[in-house]
C-alpha cells in the first residue's frame, strides 16, 4: 500500500511540473544580478548538507542545489561558509544576500522571509546501541545533545523541560560526546547525523529509536528584501526534479528502505509548493510590465 501511495504521490508530483514549464519563469528577473552575483552563506560543518571539504572548497547537498542555481540562471553564487550561529547573522546584517537553507522557526521569522521548501526532512532521536533509552518520553533527566542554536535547540528546550539539554557547536562534536558517553542522547537533522557518523567510522555505533519535528530546508533572505526573494523562488523553480534528485543521490544516506517513507508526503507537498513558485515570477514580470 505504502508503495502504490508514494507511486501516485511521484506521478503527481512530476504532472504538477508538466503543467507548468520552467521557461514561465521570466529570465528577466535574473539580470540585475548576473554581473554582481550574491553572496549564500551556508553552515561550514554541516555535512552532508554543507561543509568545507579538505581541499578547502564548499561541498555538500545545499552547495551542489545552488551551483546548479547559479547554472540555470547565470547568476554567479559565491559561498559564505561560517559557523551555524554566523549564517543567520550574517544575512540579517547583509554580510550575505541569501540563507542557502535551514528550517523555518517563528524566532528567525522576526528578520527572514522564507522561499518555499526545496528539501523535506526530520529529526531524530539518536542513542548508542544497547542504550536503555527507546523514546522521547525516557528522556526525563537524561543529558540531551542539540547543535547550538540549531532548530533541535529550540525544539529539545521548548517541548522536554525536564530534559538538560546540552548545545554543541558542530555536528562532529555531537557525535564525539555521544561516542564518550558525555550526553545521554542526541537530537538532530537526520541526514546530517547519518553522514556524520558514518564518515567518522561511526554509523554502527548509533541508532534512531524514534523520530520527530518534520521539516523542510527552505532559502531565506532579510525581511522585506522581496525582490531577492522573487528571484531565489524563480531560480528554484528552474530545478527539476531529476536533477534534485541527482544531486541528492550524490550526498543523502538512507538507513533503510522504509525508513525514507516519511518523505513521501513531503514531496508531495513539494510538488504543490514548486507549483505555485513557479506561477510567482511569472505574475511578477506582468506586474512590471503594466508599471512600465
Amino acid at each position: 500500500m505504502l508503495r502504490f501511495l508514494a507511486i501516485v504521490m511521484i506521478g503527481f508530483f512530476v504532472f504538477s511540473l508538466a503543467l507548468v514549464h520552467p521557461s514561465f519563469a521570466s529570465r528577466e528577473i535574473f539580470e540585475p544580478y548576473r554581473e554582481r552575483g550574491i553572496v549564500v552563506a551556508q553552515e561550514s560543518d554541516m555535512a552532508p548538507m554543507s561543509f568545507v571539504g579538505h581541499d578547502g572548497e564548499p561541498k555538500g547537498f545545499i552547495i551542489d542545489l545552488w551551483r546548479k542555481w547559479s547554472a540555470e540562471t547565470g547568476v554567479p553564487v559565491r559561498f559564505y561558509l561560517v559557523d551555524w550561529a554566523d549564517t543567520l547573522t550574517a544575512v540579517r546584517d547583509s554580510k550575505a544576500d541569501v540563507h542557502g537553507g535551514l528550517f523555518f522557526t517563528d524566532s528567525r521569522d522576526t528578520f527572514l522571509d522564507y522561499s518555499l521548501p526545496f528539501f523535506p526532512t526530520k529529526g531524530g532521536l539518536f542513542v548508542k546501541k544497547g542504550s536503555p533509552i527507546r523514546s522521547f518520553s525516557q528522556l526525563n533527566g537524561k543529558r540531551v545533545g542539540v547543535i547550538s542554536k540549531s532548530f533541535f535547540d529550540n525544539y529539545v528546550r521548548k517541548n522536554l523541560p525536564e530534559v538538560e539539554s546540552v548545545p554543541i557547536k558542530t555536528s562532529a562534536e555531537l557525535v564525539i560526546a555521544a561516542d564518550q558517553g558525555n550526553v545521554d542522547a542526541f537530537v538532530a537533522d537526520y541526514p546530517t547525523l547519518m553522514y556524520q557518523s558514518g564518515i567518522m567510522g561511526k554509523r554502527n555505533s548509533f541508532e534512531v529509536v524514534e523520530y520527530a519535528a518534520d521539516q523542510e530546508y527552505r532559502a531565506a533572505v532579510a525581511e522585506g528584501n522581496t525582490p531577492m526573494l522573487v528571484m531565489v523562488e524563480s531560480g528554484l523553480s528552474l530545478i527539476d526534479d531529476s536533477e534534485r534528485q541527482t544531486i541528492l543521490s550524490r550526498w543523502i544516506i538512507g538507513e533503510d528502505e522504509d525508513s525514507m517513507d516519511w518523505l513521501m508526503p513531503v514531496i508531495f507537498l513539494t510538488g504543490c509548493s514548486v507549483f505555485i513558485a513557479l506561477l510567482v515570477p511569472f505574475l511578477f514580470s506582468i506586474q512590471r510590465r503594466r508599471k512600465s
